[in-house]
């Protein structure tokens, strides 16, 4: 079993529709409202931001994913308390999912989709925005979806290249809906079609953030050479006190994914029925949390610098280290020669670990 601990060096600070009434009266307030909040209070793309078409002309080697016009980043906050896990839904659609800290030891997701995905009726549960995922979502320049944030992640959203549509804002009616059956707060959910409605509403058809489409996927990945491959077909990441946060995973090689596990038993979206499986687990050192001062345990995360990583992909790990430059810059991954790590083609779950917590593998 091996163990690998935070180190101190390379840091730098720096949809169910929505009943309405019948009267043509109150259609005609709801249309109103909805049209001046889209106008006011809906965020475009700042004016500073350049915007152009992803070609596939780059090395990048994400062309492959991000080709089409409608490809655009879209982020979404998803649940992660015990009562919402048996309603998770849609995730298993995203290109990338990040898993990081909340209040009180708990976790939440933040699924990354190349445009709207196709057949996902149903993505949630949706929840609040934190600053350190404003940041990540920067770094996408990300059509960002959430319902409301704490008060540091809804001040730093309007200083970001973030495209930014808030539930609570007004546009709620237009593009979420909550389902009667699930309790609340854990109950309001978007779909693929809805997505796909924003982006157009947005008008972000073909307006690809190019400059952040770093990431390489590839059917012939990165991988250690002979000489320094660590086979590596389970990790484990200790997230809090208790086990009820900690994740893990085991390497099936038929499949060449890692099945995902929470507190021991198999992480399944709700909406297939199947486990969650990642080509790709990275696990992003950070350094140690700290708190705001609004209250209520909300946790700081510095998301901007750079640090270690490590990279599970076909059986192996591969050591190396991230970097972000700012908050609208993108997170890089570099091997130990700092060459860009190319990931192996499938989903990724990026785990942002904090301080001194454990990680494990084997």
């Amino acid at each position: 079993m091996r163990m690998e601990k935070q180190t101190n060096s390379n840091f730098r600070v720096g949809k169910k529709k929505h009943p309405l009434a019948s009267t043509g009266v109150f259609l005609l307030a709801i249309g109103l409202i909805w049209f001046v909040s889209f106008k006011l209070i809906a965020r475009g793309p700042s004016a500073g931001s350049v915007f152009f078409g992803f070609d596939g002309s780059s090395d990048a080697g994400s062309a492959a994913v991000f080709a089409a016009d409608d490809d655009y980043p879209v982020l979404v906050m998803f649940d992660n308390h015990p009562d919402a896990i048996s309603y998770l839904s849609g995730i298993s659609s995203a290109l990338v999912v990040y898993e990081v800290l909340a209040e009180g030891g708990s976790t939440r997701f933040a699924g990354l989709f190349a445009g709207a995905p196709e057949n996902t009726p149903k993505i949630g549960p949706v929840r609040s925005a934190r600053p350190y995922i404003v940041s990540i979502a920067a770094g996408w320049s990300a059509f960002f979806w959430h319902a409301g944030g704490s008060p540091e992640a809804l001040e730093l959203i309007p200083e970001t290249n973030v495209v930014d549509l808030n539930e609570i804002s007004g546009l709620g009616i237009r593009y979420f809906w909550r389902d009667t059956g699930v309790p609340r707060p854990h109950n309001l959910f978007t779909s693929g079609d809805l997505i796909a409605l924003g982006i157009v509403d947005f008008e972000l058809l073909g307006r690809l953030p190019g400059e952040k489409l770093v990431w390489q996927w590839s059917d012939d990945p990165s991988e250690p050479g002979r000489d320094e491959r660590v086979a590596a077909t389970r990790t484990y990441i200790d997230f809090s006190e208790s086990t009820e946060f900690d994740s893990s995973y085991e390497y099936d090689p038929g499949f060449r994914r890692y099945n995902r596990f929470m507190n021991g038993l198999a992480h399944r979206d709700s909406a297939t029925g199947s486990q969650i499986a990642a080509a790709n687990v990275i696990i992003q050192r950070v350094p140690g949390e700290g708190y705001y001062p609004s209250g209520y345990g909300r946790i700081s995360i510095d998301m901007e610098g750079e640090g270690d990583m490590l990279l599970f992909q076909r059986g192996y790990v591969i050591k190396g280290t991230w970097r972000k430059e700012s908050a609208d810059s993108q997170t890089e991954w570099l091997d130990a020669e700092g060459k860009s790590i190319v990931l192996a083609t499938g989903q990724t779950w990026v785990e942002v670990v904090p301080g001194g917590r454990e990680v494990t593998y084997e």
